[in-house]
């Protein structure tokens, strides 16, 4: 009698399990995923209408687009040349694009830092929103190089480029777009 009464407390506790699990929402992500892919072909958009209208990629940054009226009239773009950044209208990502310095790909290559640390909604699993949006977005829509450790911009003597002293997880991140 013990074996039936606990066989039927086994399978009414596996049934209830099974019909009342916890099933995640994740249609926040999956919305300002689907941001962030237009975002980037964007971003991408503006530099592609700067290059085709005689603009000089080893120049390039948001106060140089805004200026020559490449970008969205009521996206906003903080800070001057290389320290300028863009915000896109309803939304909080950071955008801020360099030209490469490296002197092999120097006149066919821009560095973009995607900064997510504003989206609650990208944050809420930011190690997943980075991997993603690096693989997805960048290497695979722009056919660019993710670099995951990309955080801050160093101007000093030069240097020109973004430092990798982020992480993973920190909401930021660097894409290499190739011309």
């Amino acid at each position: 009698m013990p074996y039936i009464v606990a066989s039927i407390i086994a399978i009414v506790a596996a049934l209830t399990l099974l019909l009342t699990r916890y099933e995640a929402d994740d249609s926040t992500i999956k919305a300002e995923l689907a941001n962030m892919k237009v975002m980037f072909s964007m971003v991408d958009g503006f530099v592609n209408t700067y290059v085709d209208s005689g603009g000089d990629l080893t120049d390039i940054n948001f106060e140089e687009l805004d200026t020559s009226g490449v970008l969205l009239s009521n996206s906003t773009v903080n800070g001057v040349g290389l320290a300028s950044t863009l915000t896109l209208p309803n939304n909080n990502v950071v955008w801020q694009i360099i030209p490469n310095r490296n002197p092999i790909v120097i006149s066919n290559s821009y560095k973009l830092l995607v900064n997510m640390t504003g989206s609650a909604g990208l944050m809420s699993k930011a190690i997943f929103s980075e991997s993603f949006s690096g693989r997805e977005f960048c290497e695979k829509t722009l056919f660019g190089t993710f670099q995951v450790n990309g955080k801050t911009y160093d101007s000093t003597a030069g240097a020109e480029t973004f430092d990798v002293d982020g992480t993973t997880s920190d909401g930021s991140f660097v894409c290499i777009v190739f011309k």
